[in-house]
């Protein structure tokens, strides 16, 4: 739930090229960022660099996998992990958001001076621990059963090894996904019940006619609920390719489509088609 402090879009393909283009030798980048490339909170983390236009490559990579990778990287079990240009290791999305507001114009920051920004970080944080995590559970349960069939978004940009191993290793990866983030059916229902709280009190916000949850700018809390309703609506500007609605099974669709039309998924796509700055790929 929803604690109780009350740029234009670029052409889809870039993001797609930009992942594509990301698992070779990085040598000569000023940075690079450690993804799942279908996670929400690696959108999170994509969507605050890109928006403060940083120069930067990313290395997908695919589930359970991408554990080696991110300690690697210098971080722990979780993705995103950035590493800026002069290694600088950041291993948590709100981590990646604050240092990219070092990289704008303080008109144009995530966290604004003063309470204002005190409550953007507040709300991003009870959307982080609470909003996203179920989000995740829910969509898990909904894909996991069906998880070949969401090879061609589940494995874009990553290692042509790991592709392999998503194809030979289905149930292996079901399996260990379950038991590693407690997925089962009571636990997703509980989790979608309350994904459908935190829409309605992001829709009582916006009720008085205000443009964003926290008033008339754009700050962490908006972009933080938008990356992380991203499971439950697939929005079309995402920072790498998701299924279509038509593409998931039947009950994952239908909710898809009913959390779309609420008001609270009306915001998240404005903000997508408004605040979801894209930049051209970077070559690796």
């Amino acid at each position: 739930m929803l604690t109780p402090l009350g740029d234009g879009c670029g052409a889809e393909n870039q993001s797609v090229e930009r992942v594509l283009a990301t698992v070779c030798d990085t040598c000569g980048v000023p940075a690079r960022l450690v993804t799942i490339p279908i996670s929400h909170f690696c959108e999170k983390a994509r969507w605050a660099l890109d928006r403060a236009g940083v120069d930067y490559v990313e290395q997908p990579h695919l589930q359970l996998i991408h554990i080696y990778y991110a300690r690697r990287a210098g971080g722990g079990r979780t993705v995103p992990v950035f590493v800026t240009g002069d290694g600088q290791v950041l291993a948590e999305s709100s981590a990646i958001l604050r240092w990219a507001d070092t990289q704008v114009e303080p008109e144009r920051r995530l966290y604004p001076e003063g309470d204002l920004g005190v409550r953007a970080a507040s709300l991003e944080g009870s959307l982080d621990q609470g909003f996203g995590v179920d989000g995740r559970l829910w969509m898990y349960h909904q894909t996991l059963p069906v998880v070949h069939e969401m090879e061609e978004w589940a494995t874009v940009g990553i290692p042509r090894w790991e592709r392999r191993f998503f194809r030979m290793g289905g149930p292996a990866i079901e399996w260990s996904l379950r038991r590693y983030l407690g997925v089962d059916a009571p636990a997703a229902g509980v989790a979608l019940g309350r994904v459908d709280e935190v829409f309605d009190e992001v829709a009582a916000r916006l009720s008085d006619g205000r443009r964003y949850l926290l008033g008339d700018r754009f700050t962490a809390a908006d972009l933080t609920f938008a990356a992380l309703a991203a499971p439950m609506l697939l929005p079309a500007g995402y920072g790498s390719p998701l299924p279509p609605p038509e593409a998931m099974p039947d009950a994952a669709a239908r909710e898809v489509l009913r959390l779309r039309a609420h008001p609270a998924g009306e915001f998240a796509d404005r903000l997508y088609a408004e605040e979801r700055v894209r930049l051209a790929p970077v070559p690796a």
